[in-house]
């Protein structure tokens, strides 16, 4: 099994049967439920396993880009087939792309400590505003409290927003 495929997900073994399937879809989504103390991502991540493994024609789809991906890497200079194997842009740039929650790209490390930044930058802004400038002078502390309030959505975009192509 590869690292991070949908049977280690479920912790099953590729032969596992449709009852066992379920069993240990079962298992893992009550450990993984948020209500359950789990995190949203990992219920998600069992969820779209359970979803493709549990269905059949899904199933054999799911061992058949396996297998293809496999014999891909077995071959040296060989290229992925598709160009979702290759991070799904052209060039292939990399950027980690969850297939458990319909693909939707993660920020690096880089771009989430940006936003980690902007994130604390803002709540000195709403601090300093509230309780030093404010006593100087009102217009400034509105408007740091104005500029702190655009701050949030600009990191949300900025981490969001697809990296360029090369």
């Amino acid at each position: 099994m590869d690292e991070g495929s949908l049977y280690e997900v479920l912790g099953i073994v590729r032969t596992a049967t449709d009852a066992e399937i379920r069993a240990a879809y079962r298992r893992a989504a009550k450990h993984a439920h948020p209500d359950a103390g789990g995190w949203p991502r990992s219920f998600q991540r069992v969820h779209a396993a359970y979803r493709v493994l549990g269905d059949p024609a899904r199933r054999r789809a799911y061992d058949l880009g396996v297998a293809r991906s496999a014999e891909a890497r077995a071959r040296p200079g060989a290229s992925p087939s598709t160009p979702a194997d290759a991070g799904g842009r052209a060039g292939g740039v990399s950027r980690p792309v969850s297939r458990a929650d319909g693909g939707v790209p993660h920020p690096d490390a880089r771009e989430r400590r940006r936003y980690l930044i902007a994130m604390a930058v803002c709540l000195l802004l709403f601090v300093l505003a509230g309780t030093v400038v404010r006593l100087f002078s009102v217009p400034a502390a509105l408007g740091m409290m104005i500029l702190a309030m655009v701050i949030p959505p600009a990191a949300v975009i900025s981490v969001s927003r697809p990296p360029p192509h090369r």
